[in-house]
């Protein structure tokens, strides 16, 4: 954010209003560096300072130039250039060319909009029509933030001219800046009733934020005594900083709320320099430091912060946080002393002015074009389509479909009992989160009509499924989805359950067998109890119900896996050579050999039958590929297959549910 010119620029110089930019840049760089902290969730109100100071220190020099003849549309627009375009031009080029690095094609092509949009100073209005500014969707974008200088330049473009014209008209100035703060305000308010995302993003809805510093800015010889001016600030800098401390990015901001940190703001401004609050605080070497960089700060901050989101898919840490900060102050320095300065206070400013210019258009140009490519695909192996890819990561591994009936869900635990289906027969499947992947198998049929049962999921994420197994870690709950299980079984008259249990050799777990607790660490005798207990509740299950054992599945960390096909870190982009690699089947059915065959030991001694997965995930040759169709990954991790698959390819189950 700018707050326009630099203070230095007026015939008296206020080392305050550089300290109130370093108020509102560092509001806005702590709340997007630590959004999960709650130090400041309202920082976001250190753009509102940012607006009005822009509104009083631009009004004040275009007041004093027109009423002193000297006002030139093309003077005012190529002091705008030299003070917006050479730190804008230098961000845009560092994100452009780092988002080649680590952007997924897709991504790059959002980013080459973004770029494009910022270039042209109407990133809010791109913005508006998509994500909120505080949805989780807007981490992902490395400029976002430019929003607010599309909303500024927007204001200097009707401006100046429309202030010429009332000069010249000899318009009463004062009834033009009201009519229009209270017009722009009225519509700020209205739209927060409304649609808080066009309050936020539409210039109309904010220019009433500039137009307040404009106010103070013809209004300049308002008396005030030493006393009252200090109160003033006082109550100034407490306003803006309740703001920040205590707004939350659920309220309908700006609206109403927006009151308040402009007028913190317009208060600062109007103690005046003296004041204790503006002397004392605002007026101290290292806040006007930090004040007279606070724009290429605002410029660096945000992207540095999007790519580590997207470069981890989660918010930085603390200490990453602050390093980005400082990363983030060293970069707006360098801007500022070999970028900003020489532009600004070059004795050809003529041909600078043009030159950077020519520098934000070209690479505006070049966002274009990255956006209409499709962010540059020809970057990667073109037998990988790495949006695929990326999409199937993205894939939830435990969720219900849109037609389940949740019917006990264990947020804590993730245990979850849901049911599909409205037919006469009953089925249970039972397992861990590999058996409620299959749901979305169950939702194809019952949107074809021809789910015939009543089709129930009892599962609990890396549950075992076997009575007696106990836990002292977060996987505790696991001990009652049996009980859940059985009571289900005998109280639905359930006629057939498909249970698919897993061994379960950890550290923090054990077995109940003949009043003993076997330590389920990996040893014989703690496998051999396992799989008796499992035996004991298949004949309790076969009492009510036919019994189905389904044996191991397809896995595996690396080979099948799409999260370690193509990989991202802050070096870029790495594709695993052996990612299009087939798996043979054998190496994947030799991590089950010893379960499936204490599976069938059981299901000989018990009646039940097996099932078997593997078919319909690999085929019947001797190998497993990674992809299905148009080159889709089967699975969304090592474990779990993807919805889109399941629908269509895993027929194991349907004689059960049809």
């Amino acid at each position: 954010m700018t707050a326009s010119v630099n203070t230095t620029t007026l015939a008296h110089y206020r080392p305050d209003i550089d300290g109130l930019r370093a108020v509102a840049v560092l509001s806005v760089v702590i709340f997007h560096a630590l959004p999960d902290e709650a130090w400041l969730p309202g920082g976001f109100v250190g753009v509102d300072v940012f607006f009005v100071i822009s509104g009083y220190l631009i009004s004040k020099i275009l007041f004093n130039e027109i009423e002193l003849h000297r006002f030139s549309l093309a003077s005012f627009y190529g002091r705008r250039i030299r003070r917006i375009f050479p730190a804008l031009a230098v961000c845009l080029a560092a994100v452009m060319a780092y988002g080649f690095v680590v952007l997924m094609p897709s991504e790059l092509a959002q980013l080459g909009k973004q770029v494009f949009f910022g270039a042209s100073f109407v990133s809010n209005f791109a913005l508006w029509g998509e994500s909120g500014y505080f949805d989780r969707a807007a981490t992902s974008k490395p400029l976002l933030h430019l929003w607010s200088l599309g909303i500024e330049e927007q204001f200097y473009i009707l401006w100046p001219p429309l202030l010429w014209i009332a000069f010249k008209l000899k318009v009463a100035i004062g009834r033009l800046i009201v009519g229009l703060l209270v017009a722009s305000f009225a519509v700020n308010v209205a739209l927060s009733l409304t649609d808080t995302s066009s309050d936020f993003y539409l210039p109309f809805s904010r220019f009433w934020e500039l137009l307040a510093g404009a106010a103070l800015a013809w209004r300049r010889d308002i008396p005030l005594n030493a006393g009252l001016k200090h109160v003033i600030s006082l109550a100034g800098i407490v306003a803006i900083l309740v703001s920040a401390r205590f707004f939350t990015s659920d309220m309908r901001f700006p609206g109403w709320l927006a009151l308040l940190p402009v007028a913190g703001s317009v208060a600062i401004v109007l103690a005046g320099p003296n004041a204790f609050v503006n002397r004392t605080i605002l007026s101290n070497r290292v806040a006007v430091s930090v004040g007279l960089i606070s724009y290429p700060l605002y410029l660096w901050h945000w992207p540095l912060i999007a790519f580590a989101y997207v470069i981890r898919g989660k918010p930085p840490t603390i200490l990453m946080a602050f390093g980005i900060v400082i990363a983030s102050l060293l970069l707006a320095w360098a801007t500022y002393r070999f970028i900003e300065r020489p532009v600004r206070f070059s004795s050809n400013r003529l041909r600078r002015t043009h030159i950077a210019a020519a520098f934000v258009a070209v690479i505006g140009a070049c966002g274009l074009a990255v956006w209409v490519t499709g962010g540059v695909p020809q970057r990667f192996p073109a037998s990988l389509d790495l949006e695929k890819i990326n999409a199937a990561t993205l894939d939830e591994t435990y969720a219900p479909t849109k037609g389940m009936n949740v019917l006990e869900y264990n947020g804590r635990g993730y245990s979850m009992m849901a049911q599909i289906g409205q037919g006469a027969r009953k089925v249970v499947l039972a397992g861990n989160s590999a058996m409620f992947h299959y749901g979305p198998r169950l939702q194809q049929l019952a949107d074809e009509g021809r789910l015939a049962v009543r089709a129930y999921f009892v599962t609990g994420p890396a549950c075992p499924l076997v009575p007696g197994v106990m836990a002292s870690d977060i996987y505790a709950y696991c001990a009652k989805v049996t009980n859940r299980l059985s009571e289900l079984v005998k109280r639905e008259e359930v006629q057939t359950v498909v249970l698919a249990p897993h061994y379960w050799p950890r550290k923090n777990a054990f077995i109940e067998r003949a009043d003993r607790s076997i330590p389920l660490d990996g040893g014989e005798e703690g496998r051999r109890a396992f799989y008796a207990n499992l035996e004991d509740y298949v004949r309790e299950l076969k009492q009510n119900a036919e019994v189905y054992l389904v044996l191991g599945a397809p896995q595996s960390p690396t080979d099948l896996n799409p999260q370690r096909m193509v990989t991202r870190s802050i070096t870029g982009i790495r594709v695993d050579p052996n990612a299009e690699k087939s798996v043979p089947i054998a190496d994947l059915r030799a991590v089950y050999v010893q379960h499936d065959a204490d599976l069938r030991a059981v299901a000989e001694r018990t009646g039940a039958k097996l099932l078997d997965v593997f078919p319909d995930v690999c085929g019947n040759g001797e190998t497993c590929t990674p992809f299905f169709g148009a080159r889709e990954p089967k699975f969304t991790d090592g474990t779990h297959l993807r919805p889109v698959f399941v629908r269509e390819h895993l027929h194991f189950l349907d004689f059960l549910l049809m």
